[in-house]
């Protein structure tokens, strides 16, 4: 099992858990989704469960910035945990 964390406007966060994508997002009693605003409340949130991997994917703007085409691939790193 391997857990997602995906970067989102305004300095926010949505994480999921899968094999290979979120398959189940991280959501509060009422079924909502949670968000997050920074990586370290994620890590409290999951204490205490294992995971193979940890995945953190951004969506970067830095070929627009540049005057280059925009890429639709998002930058994905392992995270060390």
């Amino acid at each position: 099992m391997n857990l997602f964390i995906e970067s989102i406007e305004g300095g926010t966060y949505i994480a999921g858990i899968g094999e290979t994508k979120a398959d189940t997002l991280l959501k509060e009693k009422h079924s909502n989704s949670l968000s997050f605003q920074c990586i370290n409340t994620i890590k409290t949130q999951v204490e205490g469960q294992k995971f193979d991997k940890i995945w953190l994917k951004q969506n970067t703007p830095y070929e627009e910035m540049c005057g280059l085409n925009s890429s639709t691939e998002s930058l994905v790193i392992e995270l060390d945990w």
